[in-house]
């Protein structure tokens, strides 16, 4: 008799700790808090590799890779975006992937995709959303995503420019409670 006592106590006591935990649970994760987000890259390519696909005039495929800086909520990082596009006389799609840097060595990391058009003025507007797909640092565990939007205000050439772009986002991130 006694030692069915104790092995109800027992399993009575691991109960107790299984529903604590189930409710503590989300209850830690409904204080992870979602923050806005906005920040500015200014950029330029580094890599450039374009293929003709042939079937009309001016479609081409390509990659790229871009660097410069990002000022995002008030802290400077450095910015890397590699992606790939998709276009005709200037009109198309782009995916990729972007890393943010900051100067603590945390990093996001998003992926993106949107639409290119070119302008009167010899210049192409870009827009798209991003999502947060992983992050390192104080940003482990980031979710979130948001828009974005391109000014391109000089073209690509290998010897003169490379492609002077300033992107404009918004969107927000959750970290979760550490």
């Amino acid at each position: 008799m006694r030692k069915r006592k104790v092995t109800n106590t027992v399993l009575g006591v691991i109960g107790i700790l299984i529903i604590a935990a189930l409710l503590l649970v989300p209850a830690t994760q409904a204080r992870a808090k979602s923050e806005k987000v906005e920040g500015r890259a200014i950029t330029q390519i580094t890599k450039m590799h374009v293929i003709k696909v042939g079937d009309v005039d001016g479609h081409v495929i390509g990659a790229f890779e871009r660097r410069g800086l990002g000022f995002i909520n008030g802290e400077v990082t450095t910015y890397l975006n590699r992606g790939m596009f998709d276009y005709t006389k200037g009109n198309g799609t782009a995916e990729g992937y972007v890393t943010y840097t900051y100067e603590d060595g945390s990093t996001t990391v998003a992926k993106w995709q949107g639409t290119v058009a070119p302008t009167k003025d010899n210049r192409s507007t870009g827009k798209g959303t991003y999502t947060h797909i992983g992050g390192s640092g104080r940003f482990e565990g980031i979710k979130g995503g948001g828009s974005w939007t391109t000014m391109r205000y000089t073209p690509y050439t290998a010897e003169e420019t490379k492609s002077d772009v300033i992107v404009n986002f918004t969107g927000t991130h959750t970290l979760p409670k550490k």
